[in-house]
């Protein structure tokens, strides 16, 4: 089991026992670097025995452990506790008590390493074992006399890292390893403090130290990170309590995946997409992920937008693909890889998507909060936006967003699939580019007619009509071109030839969410999407099991994206397919209910319900991540009948229930600018919803809105 915890960009990733063994992913990382590679505990040679783990918060975890059987310890006499902070490196309070009735004797061995390898470096080396992380720098090690202090550098040029250990006691050091000779008698207790500076000094301490008391950094920080994202989240009460769980668990996470990144946000915390490998803002993840909160938490939307539009593309770079008025794939803050064949530079704008979804969530956030200034504040942004669409994004003029890699280096797939293999033909042969995928041309649609209604506030009703006249003959080629009807579906792209991709996919799930499905087609799809080759019984696939390409173990061709799905769900309820949309909900929650600490993750395998009654893990995947977190968030939305409605389309999301659950209410959702109290009530084929404003005018007067609804079938 791997626990993980976070604040702002440091994290650490460690087993059950709390050790990072050498080999693995597993390490101390700040700012995609990793600091401690290796950092293990025996006693007497021999590993602790694993009693009890638990993170207690996003930045803190602690790990019970007790002895195997020792020369002069028997088993299970002592307690062994470790508890841990991280934030600007890591503090580790390390308590042992012996509860037998004499004496205990041992040697406590503690073993250090670090390798500064950057995490695309160290995430490279799993998915190619053979591919050992090589540094080509210089690693130099230096202890003190004393053994209680370790310096451990690394050079490569220019570039300088470092990492100071500090022990609060002085140990012997013996092969590298830094042992404490623990004599406890009958009820005695030992302490040790270890600090892992990563500055390099030992004046710049972690932020959780036993220098400072820590109530005082703990309160400190939580009026950042615990007041505005988790006190003052909408609160919610329902006859579920795995709902209830997942949706605290939910509100945690947006707290702990909100990182200062004070160098593109002015000081505003943005999303970053997951941990441990996403640990940065992306666009495309970022977007979504505040989307799917936005009527839970619409400032983060707003601080979302405002980091990716400072850093708007404004020139042709080839390398890191960027084109005036793109929105960037991907930013990070700090250190190397020495695979540039990963990622060339940073900011990355690699992504064919992420500026549609910009002008989405934009839109979006106008008609939930109102707030013109704000829309007036990126009205540049957004037209920039647009021409990228148009000048850019649309590569042969045909009305289509395209993609190509053009640069030696970087992703060859660029939607939000964008694995090598992602976009395959029915037979299991691979695109070749240029690609333009169905998704994205919906989410160019929605952007259109979202963006229209904000120019038509600003005063700009030309801009918006032409804006609608495009979304509308965009609508109308698409279901030509896209249309499969051999198939009963929507092609998952064009390749470079303009054939249609013909696989089966969860693509075109999310085609019902934007809207630009027709609706005779729509009909289809939605039936499609929960016959047995799509819908495993936990979620639909990202590819039909009927496909070639086919596997459920892998990243995209078979496995189950909760963000994804959730997407998917919020257009099946859009275009009124309720049954289906309640089937995927009790499909995804029953999946949610495997998983101990009720958080979705990235992605699970695709196997089928009904063959393999539990949720098989996909072994790297992300946890959190942000969008999977968010998906407990729109799934809500959905179930209250909340929808943004940013493609204007002429279906209106009705609210439901799954089976199973009764009561759903949510105190202070956002809805028509103000926040809201939702009460939903009902079983069978009746459902009872009351909306009540909780402005201070309606207070004053009581109104509220009831309304009876007949369940939809």
């Amino acid at each position: 089991m791997r626990m993980t915890i976070n604040e702002d960009t440091t994290f650490l990733v460690s087993d059950e026992l709390g050790d990072v063994p050498a080999g693995a992913e597993l390490g101390l990382y700040q700012d995609d670097t990793r600091f401690l590679s290796r950092y293990e505990l025996r006693l007497d040679g021999h590993l602790p025995l694993h009693l009890a783990a638990r993170a207690i918060d996003h930045y803190a975890a602690s790990h019970i452990l007790t002895n195997p059987a020792l020369t002069r310890a028997p088993r299970g006499e002592l307690s062994i506790i470790r508890q841990r902070f991280v934030g600007h490196g890591m503090h580790e309070d390390l308590d042992l008590v012996n509860h037998g009735d004499r004496g205990a004797q041992f040697i406590l061995d503690l073993r250090v390493d670090a390798d500064f390898a950057h995490i695309f470096d160290v995430k490279q080396a799993i998915d190619v074992p053979d591919e050992a992380i090589h540094r080509e720098g210089e690693l130099t090690r230096e202890q003190s006399a004393a053994g209680d202090r370790i310096h451990v550098r690394y050079r490569r040029g220019d570039l300088r890292r470092h990492l100071v250990v500090c022990f609060s006691a002085p140990s012997t050091i013996v092969d590298g390893q830094y042992r404490f000779d623990v004599s406890l008698a009958p009820r005695e207790h030992w302490h040790l403090c270890i600090d892992f500076l990563t500055s390099g000094t030992t004046d710049d301490r972690p932020t959780y130290d036993c220098t400072r008391p820590q109530t005082a950094a703990l309160a400190d920080h939580r009026e950042h990170w615990r007041t505005e994202s988790v006190l003052r989240a909408p609160r919610l009460d329902t006859d579920s309590p795995l709902l209830q769980r997942a949706y605290t668990q939910s509100v945690e996470d947006y707290a702990a995946l909100q990182i200062k990144a004070a160098d593109i946000s002015d000081g505003e915390f943005v999303l970053a997409a997951g941990i441990p490998w996403f640990m940065a803002l992306f666009g495309r993840d970022s977007l979504i992920a505040a989307y799917q909160a936005l009527p839970f938490y619409p400032l983060l939307a707003k601080g979302v937008l405002r980091a990716l539009a400072r850093l708007q593309g404004s020139r042709v770079d080839r390398l890191r693909a960027e084109e005036p008025g793109k929105i960037l794939h991907e930013h990070r803050y700090g250190g190397h890889t020495e695979r540039g064949n990963l990622i060339p530079a940073f900011p990355y704008y690699v992504t064919v998507d992420a500026t549609p979804l910009f002008l989405i969530v934009l839109a979006a956030v106008y008609r939930l909060t109102g707030d013109l200034d704000f829309a007036r504040a990126l009205r540049d942004n957004a037209i920039q936006a647009l021409e990228w669409m148009d000048q850019y994004g649309d590569r042969d003029g045909d009305g289509y967003l395209e993609y190509v890699r053009e640069a030696d280096v970087g992703l060859d797939n660029q939607g939000w699939k964008d694995s090598i293999d992602s976009v395959r033909f029915h037979d299991g042969v691979i695109a070749r580019p240029p690609i333009a995928l169905c998704e994205v041309q919906g989410y160019a649609y929605a952007a259109r007619l979202g963006i229209a209604d904000v120019f038509d506030a600003l005063g700009e009703p030309e801009r918006a009509a032409e804006l609608r006249r495009a979304a509308a003959t965009l609508k109308q080629r698409f279901n030509l071109d896209f249309w499969l009807p051999e198939r009963g579906f929507y092609a998952e792209a064009l390749d470079g030839g303009k054939r249609p991709v013909d696989a089966l996919t969860s693509n075109v799930g999310q085609l019902l969410w934007t809207g630009i499905a027709d609706q005779d087609k729509a009909q289809i799809v939605a039936e499609r999407l929960l016959t047995p080759e799509l819908f495993s019984g936990w979620g639909i696939r990202t590819m039909a099991t009927s496909d070639a390409g086919y596997n459920p173990i892998s990243y995209h061709n078979g496995s189950i994206w909760p963000h994804d799905n959730s997407l998917i769900v919020a257009g099946l309820a859009r275009y009124g397919f309720m049954d289906a949309a309640s089937q995927v909900v009790e499909g995804l929650l029953t999946a949610l209910d495997q998983y101990p600490d009720h958080r979705l993750p990235e992605l699970f395998a695709g196997y089928d319900r009904r063959e393999i009654p539990f949720v098989v893990e996909y072994p790297t995947a992300s946890r959190p991540q942000a969008w999977a977190s968010g998906s407990i968030f729109l799934l809500l939305s959905v179930m209250l009948g909340v929808d943004a409605d940013f493609s204007a389309s002429p279906h209106r999301a009705q609210p439901f229930l799954p089976p199973g659950i009764e009561r759903l209410r949510v105190d202070g959702i956002y809805l028509d600018g103000r926040p809201t109290t939702i009460d939903m009530r009902g079983s069978g084929t009746r459902l009872v919803r009351r909306i009540h404003d909780r402005s201070a005018d309606d207070r004053r007067t009581g109104r509220g809105d009831r309304e009876t609804l007949r369940k939809s079938s």
